[in-house]
């Protein structure tokens, strides 16, 4: 079910905020039983069977976890072993449900494997997202961060918390458990305002932004693609990079307003990314909760394991490519995610000129290339086939002519939606520095006006780009 549809905005979501808070105050066992339930109807109610996949993650790993954790003077090999069980039962879960199209069409000659022929498209929503939270637990139970596994029932509502289980954030132990493995939500309030604002800001964001522009990139990039410009392609390559971020931002308004609501101040997933200086920056902005997992627990072990000759190289494209692949099962994604691994990596060449600079002209410079070639990258995302995507990227630098394939209001749109994106960015920047007393009066004129749009908006919604992921 969707944050933005309308049984989820007059329905699920309004009787959720009538029962819960009631309950929590009469109980707060009943209220987590509550919380739980809920948050399972909620990502079952258009394919009730999705559930199961998720259960069988959470409940092998919570299992893994406690004997982790009770068994930490146990000899570390054998311990080992337990973790590595945790890690296959998950990538079984993947390959079974996402990849093993991807690994029988390389692999094999028939390009099926036959016992999962009737599971082409067939994807958990969020089986990606809830995998790594699992894996986290279960790496964080190994290493020894968490000194006491939770009870069942908290354990399950932090992987299933339905604010956030499609497309994160993704959750630590910390933003969810004290050091007693006790639940935050026990003991944090409601932050009704805040989360009301940032629900606002999502739809606005979701509805008015990122609806409108999956309709003209569609268009966009269903057409003869061999006929198109320079100008077209940039334009089609920023106008989806605008609509991803709009459309995972957007999500991310949704999960942190919601959860407000309910008591848990999960971390923020987007900090403006389009008005970084360089990919490195790009990414510790840009999905921020997978970033920081894939450097504490991928890039990490990778980077233990391979040589750091050339600034690291071999260690962090790599990375990149499993990223890519966490992205979607084709390898035009492992493409796009090496393609943002040699950008950060020519990063580490020059960023000791970079972090010197405190030239505004300069600084403008390298964010116009960071800008520009993290949106060229977006070209291997969206396209629907190789020939498609080869061809589009090599027309970003073969200049044949000023022309416009498109309506006008197309590349006007992209225009638009891009400045106001960066100013946003630069006025968010300064409000941060001037800690302004007039931050309630603007979210609450903000807000209005969002909800206000929002609304016309309401019947021309389509589902999140991430969930497929």
């Amino acid at each position: 079910m969707f944050f933005h549809s309308l049984s989820s905005l007059l329905i699920f979501l309004p009787t959720f905020f009538l029962i819960y808070p009631f309950l929590k105050k009469y109980s707060l066992n009943f209220s987590k039983i509550f919380l739980l339930i809920f948050s399972l109807v909620f990502y079952g109610f258009d394919v009730p069977w999705f559930v199961i996949p998720l259960i069988i993650s959470a409940s092998s790993d919570f299992f893994i976890s406690r004997y982790l954790i009770d068994k930490k003077n146990k000899f570390s090999e054998y311990r080992k072993i337990i973790l590595v069980i945790s890690f296959c039962t998950n990538l079984s879960l993947l390959v079974i449900f996402k990849y093993h199209y991807l690994i029988s069409s390389t692999f094999f000659r028939d390009n099926q494997l036959l016992f999962l022929s009737n599971l082409n498209n067939i994807l958990p929503v969020g089986i990606s997202f809830y995998t790594f939270q699992t894996l986290s637990f279960t790496i964080d139970s190994f290493r020894g961060k968490i000194k006491k596994i939770p009870r069942f029932i908290d354990y399950l509502l932090y992987i299933c918390y339905f604010p956030q289980l499609v497309a994160g954030p993704i959750l630590r132990f910390s933003n969810f458990f004290d050091n007693n493995s006790s639940l935050l939500l026990n003991k944090n309030l409601p932050k009704m305002n805040y989360g009301f604002y940032r629900i606002c800001y999502g739809l606005f964001i979701k509805l008015c932004l990122a609806d409108e522009l999956s309709r003209l990139n569609d268009i966009a990039f269903d057409s003869d693609y061999s006929l198109l410009g320079i100008v077209d392609c940039w334009t089609m390559a920023f106008g989806f990079g605008l609509q991803i971020y709009f459309d995972f931002s957007a999500y991310s308004h949704l999960a942190v307003g919601i959860s407000n609501l309910i008591g848990i101040d999960i971390p923020e997933n987007f900090n403006f990314p389009y008005n970084s200086k360089s990919a490195t920056e790009f990414w510790k902005r840009w999905h921020i909760s997978l970033s920081s997992w894939v450097s504490d627990y991928l890039y990490m072990f990778i980077n233990n394991n391979f040589t750091q000759s050339f600034f690291g190289a071999i260690p962090l494209l790599i990375t990149w490519i499993i990223m890519g692949l966490w992205h979607g099962a084709s390898w035009r994604f492992a493409m796009w995610g090496l393609m943002n691994g040699i950008l950060v990596l020519i990063h580490r060449l020059y960023k000791s000129i970079v972090s010197k600079s405190n030239n505004k002209v300069m600084e403008n410079i390298y964010c116009f290339i960071t800008l520009s070639s993290i949106m060229s990258t977006w070209i291997y995302f969206r396209s629907s086939s190789w020939d498609q995507a080869n061809n589009l990227f090599i027309k970003l630098f073969k200049f044949d002519g000023l022309y416009f394939s498109f309506r006008e209001n197309y590349y006007l749109f992209v225009f638009l939606f891009l400045i106001t994106s960066l100013t946003f960015g630069e006025v968010n920047e300064y409000i941060k520095i001037k800690n302004t007393s007039h931050r309630k009066i603007l979210n609450i004129i903000f807000s209005s006006f969002a909800l206000a749009f929002s609304i016309i908006f309401i019947n021309r919604q389509a589902s999140f780009i991430y969930f497929q992921f």
